[in-house]
């Protein structure tokens, strides 16, 4: 069975996209075929890590490693999104996949004195990030300080971020809160870490989405 949680589908389709959903396949030629006849990709989050082994690591004891085929699949689609010119919006495990599928690391279990995992099963942790004033992320919600809901328990490490990537927002803790690519592009790219599609705030949800689906359409 192949899902994805409906505040995705509806956060596009409210930005006036049509959403369609990618099966988890490890055949490449049906993830070309897909993404050929789309706009743009839309990561979305996961409950379960990215295999610590595509990083060179042996996985800690809190990691919860992807089922396969969705691992496989991921990787495929972020490699080959990658490689061409289409719009990218990554959410949470979205994020730390770009990271690694473009050469960086991760801190596969965050202590800090931060709440970043949820509070309980339907309610996420909140916190404030900073936001880079010279970054997509800021040209869409302005730049500064602002409040993001958090449902992660994994980290990008401004010390092992890809070659290529910056970082445009941050957590009190330093926790990496966006990622980009580090030279400015028109092409749009943004990843973040946590869940606009889900937000209270359906302004800040709408402006990010809003963002994406116009480089879609373009």
């Amino acid at each position: 069975m192949h899902t994805v949680l409906i505040f995705y589908f509806k956060a596009v389709l409210q930005a006036g996209g049509l959403p369609v959903l990618i099966p988890a396949t490890a055949d490449t030629a049906v993830i070309e075929a897909y993404f050929d006849r789309v706009s743009g990709v839309l990561f979305t989050g996961c409950a379960q890590d990215c295999p610590p082994a595509w990083y060179g690591e042996t996985p800690e004891p809190e990691t919860h490693i992807m089922g396969y085929p969705r691992a496989d699949n991921d990787r495929m689609l972020m490699t080959l999104a990658l490689q061409r010119a289409k719009p990218l919006l990554g959410i949470c495990a979205g994020m730390q996949l770009y990271n690694v599928v473009s050469g960086g690391r991760l801190i596969q279990h965050l202590r800090t004195p931060i709440r970043h995992t949820k509070v309980t099963p339907t309610e996420d942790a909140c916190h404030e990030v900073m936001i880079d004033p010279d970054s997509r992320v800021a040209s869409i919600l302005g730049a500064g300080p602002c409040h993001v809901n958090s449902s992660h328990h994994q980290g990008v490490d401004l010390s092992r971020i890809a070659p290529g990537l910056k970082a445009t927002a941050w957590a009190p803790d330093g926790v990496i809160e966006a990622l980009e690519a580090s030279v400015a592009s028109d092409l749009f790219r943004l990843f973040v870490q946590w869940h606009p599609e889900r937000i209270d705030d359906e302004v800040h949800r709408g402006k990010l989405f809003s963002a994406f689906v116009a480089a879609c359409h373009r």
